[in-house]
């Protein structure tokens, strides 16, 4: 099935990963700035957190040909893995905050 907007699609789709990426990176850098408790603790987690999102970053930018090459031939594909790891990482950051604000004001 071939596309009528076949370089516009892919484009978008990349820049959205980009800016998913550099918002996920910012929030876990607020994290390590803000978050209450043990300093050990919160930049094992930030940086646990900071991971996921640097590897977002660079394979959303790096693939983005490869991906506009696949839509051009109608043989486009999605990363769900992307998907998994920005919920997993949203996750475990929302849960170590709750955690440290928690266990700081008790």
């Amino acid at each position: 099935m071939r596309h009528d907007d076949p370089g516009l699609q892919p484009e978008r789709t990349t820049l959205a990963w980009l800016r998913t990426a550099t918002g996920l990176g910012a929030v876990v850098l607020l994290f390590l700035r803000l978050a209450p408790g043990p300093a050990p603790v919160v930049v094992v987690i930030g940086l646990l957190c900071l991971v996921p999102a640097l590897v977002l970053l660079v394979t959303s930018g790096r693939e983005h040909r490869a991906r506009v090459r696949r839509f051009i031939e109608g043989r486009a594909r999605h990363h769900w893995w992307r998907n998994i790891v920005l919920t997993v990482t949203v996750v475990v950051l929302a849960l170590a905050a709750a955690t440290l604000i928690v266990t700081s004001q008790a």
